[in-house]
């Protein structure tokens, strides 16, 4: 992936649950120089997945959370987000509900 010079993008996480062609579409308006946007991580509530593919492709960190028990997988997320400095998420395709909690611990950058 390209890296950008001049105004700092933002740190950006995917989360999918399917074949990713959003996340592709994605990824290639990050690439752009004016694109405000950097991707460095995708999430996935699957490991079947085929969108996790661009990962390798693209060389972007992937992460799979199980939500069989919602809370502890939200928990489980946003320490994840906060490791890596994740300040924006963009939802593309992703297939479970998220909690009024989690949606406000994360700073309704979603």
């Amino acid at each position: 992936m390209k890296k950008s010079i001049g105004r700092k993008k933002t740190r950006t996480a995917v989360f999918i649950s399917g074949r990713g062609t959003n996340l592709k579409n994605l990824i290639k308006y990050s690439i752009k120089k004016k694109s405000p946007i950097s991707i460095t991580l995708i999430i996935s509530n699957t490991k079947k997945a085929k969108g996790l593919k661009y990962s390798n492709e693209f060389n972007i960190e992937k992460k799979v959370i199980t939500f069989k028990k919602r809370q502890f997988a939200e928990n489980e997320v946003l320490k994840f987000l906060s490791k890596k400095k994740i300040n924006f998420i963009c939802l593309a395709g992703f297939m479970k509900i998220l909690s009024k909690n989690f949606i406000s611990s994360f700073g309704n950058k979603i």
